[in-house]
């Protein structure tokens, strides 16, 4: 029998070093806001009466393939925007309750996800509602991807600050993969 959870190496990884990089423990309410994001998804999954086949968690993040009795475009969008949407309410819950750290943290995790990238939940999104490869969702996708990777280089030149940088080369470059990988498939 195998599992629908698989951890990969990179996970362990990213946690081991984060942990040993990071004394506040900020990285944990990454950590709860990743798991509620997540959680939303699944939900939402769950609303469309799907099930989810594997669950996989990575140093990129969780990916869910997930199987639903009639596929349709609203159910598609409902559950990459389940993650999101969950995420904002916990930004609100917790800003309520006065949790700046884990409101802040999901707040910024809600966000990054809305981004028209793709693998991201909003360009999955954007994805569904146009076909893949469509030139809006490319002259999005490409627009945010520069954007990150420029304000990265600016971060990283003016406050030593490169993370943001190797955000948006990544997602430069997976956005890129992605649509080689159309390409191949005669998608676009």
């Amino acid at each position: 029998m195998t599992s629908k959870i698989h951890v990969k190496d990179s996970f362990w990884l990213l946690l081991a070093i984060i942990i040993l990089l990071d004394p506040n423990g900020i990285f944990l309410y990454f950590l709860a806001a990743a798991a509620i994001h997540e959680l939303g998804h699944w939900i939402v999954i769950r609303l469309c009466h799907g099930t989810v086949t594997r669950f996989e968690i990575s140093a990129a993040g969780g990916a869910m393939q997930y199987h639903l009795p009639r596929l349709s475009v609203r159910s598609e969008v409902l559950i990459a925007l389940g993650g999101p949407f969950f995420g904002l309410v916990l930004w609100l819950a917790a800003g309520l309750l006065h949790h700046e750290l884990l409101a802040g943290a999901s707040l910024v995790l809600s966000i990054f996800n809305l981004l028209p990238i793709p693998p991201l939940d909003g360009g999955r999104a954007l994805d569904c509602l146009f076909a893949p490869g469509h030139p809006l969702s490319q002259a999005l996708a490409a627009f945010f991807s520069a954007l990150i990777l420029f304000l990265g280089i600016y971060a990283g030149i003016c406050h030593n600050g490169w993370g943001l940088c190797l955000i948006g080369l990544l997602l430069t470059l997976e956005r890129q993969t992605g649509l080689h990988s159309l390409r191949i498939q005669g998608k676009i």
